[in-house]
């Protein structure tokens, strides 16, 4: 089995945010002892405040990426769908939007859980039944609090 070497999170920002401190701190550990090459594409331009030991760059140059992708909200897994060279695809449900976003309809929200070929990770095996029953769709792999180890075994198996 060949290990992945490259792999791009989508995130909306990168500003301060549980999502991105768990991000930023557990995929710099793991680069500590591994040589697997991480690019946090952004959606929105915003102040990091946690130093990065790996590159970010504006999602508009995700179209040549041709490592594995991972989104970590609707609207990401939404443009991961559209990536032509991307190695795999697979959507991490940080957040259970379709319960806060009420603004957004069903019809929009589920196109980004039905895309044939991204698998889902979840984030709990409560999200994991959510999403279950919100989408009727059962999760590739869960990992907890953005654990990059956890994540690279989901995608090494892929």
């Amino acid at each position: 089995m060949q290990k992945t070497k490259k792999v791009g999170f989508l995130v909306e920002e990168l500003s301060a945010s549980q999502l991105s401190f768990n991000m930023i701190k557990n995929t710099n550990r793991y680069i500590e002892n591994n040589d697997t090459d991480f690019v946090a594409f952004f959606e929105n331009y915003t102040s990091v405040f946690v130093p990065m030991s790996f590159a970010s760059m504006c999602v508009n140059e995700i179209w040549s990426f041709d490592g594995s992708l991972v989104a970590t909200s609707a609207s990401t897994a939404l443009s991961i769908s559209k990536t032509f060279a991307a190695e795999s695809r697979f959507f991490y449900v940080w957040d259970l939007e379709w319960i806060r976003k009420k603004d957004e309809s069903f019809e929009t929200m589920i196109q980004a859980f039905c895309i044939d070929d991204v698998k889902l990770i979840a984030r709990s095996e409560d999200h994991a039944k959510a999403i279950k029953n919100y989408s009727n769709r059962d999760v590739h792999g869960i990992v907890e609090n953005f654990n990059t180890e956890q994540l690279m075994e989901i995608i090494n198996n892929v």
